[in-house]
């Protein structure tokens, strides 16, 4: 009966042991593929790599982040749960691959991003550097010396730069040296003005030895400066010392004040000359100079001189905003004189055109137009100063052509004017783009020697190509252009297939090859008979692109790079 016993018993351990090892299968089963997993788990470990390089290389964090969220919210995720069947599972991990890997690509994308934005950011903030730089040149001053060292060496490091965070260097360096350098003239102008009253006060017969000390500490600071915090503290310094002098120099008021009558006086004959109303400024004046003369007391002077630099302070305003518009004044008269006494007499519709168009209305003129009228509105000193400086410069280019069409040196040779607008923007080391528009000619320098030169076709009459100082900012080969005009304008062309694009100016403005060309050269911005026979878009100047050869463009886009200046007059 025990025997009989034992094996009723057997049958029931043996159903146990299998039910045991079907449920192990089955939990085995839910868990997945292995190889998904790991297959998961290492697209992961690529990415935080991949992340990790961009980090080293200067990428910035918040540009990072965005990935960095979507891969947390991956890794909160979690697999389903199969009891009978892993492919779910596997379907999990191995979507879950594919995000990791998809992640790291925009991580790789982003590095290149990053750098060639960074890369274009660089080259403009050493233009402005470059620029600030050619101002102080111009200023002839000698503490420029060291930052133009500067400029040398960020430019190499500029040629050498690989990573975002050699670029973000080279910004940072830069953006900080023309700080400097456009605190240098407030620096140097407090200078003068603590040396102006030093030397009034010296006229009145007044003691100055510590002030001297004092100037000849503040000018030993400023030509060691070579920091933005190095110029601000010596204004902070020098202001502080003029404070504490303006007590000092009570004694020498009448003196001082005799000065300020002159400035006032001075500014107002330049209202004068500008055609500005100034009569409400010579009655201030006028007055200030009886209350000058009748001062008996300390307190009287004080009044004046309060008064006076009321006075100095409230012209300031009208002041520059006629110098804006007497510029504007003076350049539209120049590009009307010059334009009807030097005109394109087109044997081919009869008509005549002021050679120097491109400055007129339908071109620049317009945009000094706006820049002043901008002015106008904000009522800015530094708006105002912006809109002189545009009209100065847009002057300059304009003197460059009239100078240019007198030249008779050869299209393919260097030329004066070329030169002198180079030294001008501090343009004689790097490469330039010369678009000489009397000419129709591009010439192409670096470090100042002539590289190669090229016949053009620059902006027909109505749709002028822009005179001024740009970069290369955009380079495409090939792209297509489309037209902005709706179809039956004028300016109308069908989408076009271009080979070699170079963008100079905002609004599409660029280099390129125009294949349905034939000629180009003097007198091809205006209505002519092209011998390729294409009347319609190549019988007339571009609508404001310099037009090329397809072979020259085509070098030209190989032997040029983001950056290049380019100066068109």
């Amino acid at each position: 009966m025990a025997s009989l016993s034992r094996l009723r018993q057997r049958p029931g351990k043996a159903a146990f042991v299998m039910l045991a090892a079907l449920l192990v299968m089955l939990l085995l089963s839910a868990c997945g593929d292995p190889q998904t997993q790991q297959q998961a788990t290492s697209s992961k470990a690529a990415l935080d790599q991949s992340i990790a390089n961009a980090r080293s290389i200067g990428v910035p964090a918040d540009m990072l982040q965005p990935i960095l969220n979507q891969e947390a919210q991956l890794s909160q995720t979690n697999a389903p749960f199969g009891l009978f069947n892993g492919s779910s599972v596997n379907a999990y991990y191995t979507n879950l691959a594919q995000r990791y890997s998809l992640l790291k690509v925009q991580v790789s994308g982003l590095e290149l991003q990053v750098t060639q934005e960074l890369d274009y950011q660089a080259t403009v903030d050493l233009s402005n550097f470059e620029s600030a730089l050619a101002q102080r040149q111009d200023q002839n001053f000698v503490e420029a010396k060291i930052f133009a060292t500067q400029l040398t060496s960020d430019q190499n490091l500029l040629a050498k730069a690989q990573y975002p965070k050699d670029y973000l260097q080279i910004s940072y360096n830069a953006k900080r040296s023309t700080q400097a350098l456009h605190l240098m003239g407030p620096a140097y102008n407090a200078l003068l003005s603590l040396q102006q009253v030093i030397r009034q006060l010296q006229a009145s017969h007044l003691d100055v030895t510590g002030l001297k000390q004092q100037q000849q500490n503040d000018l030993q600071a400023f030509r060691n400066a070579t920091k933005p915090e190095d110029y601000s503290s010596l204004i902070d310094q020098i202001n502080t010392q003029l404070n504490e002098t303006t007590v000092y120099s009570s004694q020498a008021i009448p003196y001082v004040g005799a000065y300020k009558l002159s400035e006032l006086n001075a500014d107002i004959n330049l209202l004068k000359q500008y055609g500005q109303n100034y009569s409400t400024f010579q009655q201030h004046y006028n007055a200030d100079k009886a209350a000058l003369a009748n001062a008996k007391s300390i307190t009287d002077y004080l009044k004046f001189s309060s008064q006076i630099d009321s006075d100095l302070a409230s012209i300031q305003m009208p002041l520059i905003e006629g110098q804006a518009s007497y510029l504007l004044s003076q350049f539209h008269k120049e590009v009307t004189s010059w334009g009807n006494s030097h005109q394109y007499h087109d044997s081919y519709d009869g008509g005549s055109y002021n050679l120097d168009y491109e400055y007129d209305e339908q071109g620049i003129g317009s945009d000094a137009d706006a820049a002043l009228q901008y002015a106008q509105g904000t009522q800015s000193i530094d708006d105002f100063q912006s809109a002189i400086d545009l009209i100065n410069n847009d002057m300059l280019h304009l003197k460059m052509m009239e100078a240019d069409y007198s030249d008779k040196t050869p299209w393919n040779q260097v030329h004066a004017t070329d030169i002198e607008l180079m030294k001008h923007y501090n343009l004689m080391s790097g490469q330039v783009l010369v678009v000489s528009l009397i000419e129709q000619t591009l010439r192409l320098y670096d470090n100042g020697k002539l590289v190669r030169s090229f016949l053009i076709t620059s902006g027909q009459y109505d749709k002028p190509s822009p005179p001024g100082f740009w970069n290369i900012f955009l380079r495409q080969s090939p792209t297509v252009f489309k037209s902005s005009e709706p179809k039956g304008s004028a300016f109308w062309y069908p989408d076009t297939k271009i080979n070699y694009a170079m963008e100079y100016h905002d609004g599409g403005y660029f280099f390129h090859d125009s294949w349905w060309r034939v000629n180009y050269g003097p007198g091809t911005n205006f209505p002519h008979y092209d011998v390729g026979g294409d009347e319609q878009f190549a019988g007339n100047g571009s609508h404001g692109c310099i037009n090329m050869q397809e072979n020259d463009a085509a070098w030209l886009y190989a032997n040029t790079s983001y950056g290049a200046a380019v100066l068109l007059y």
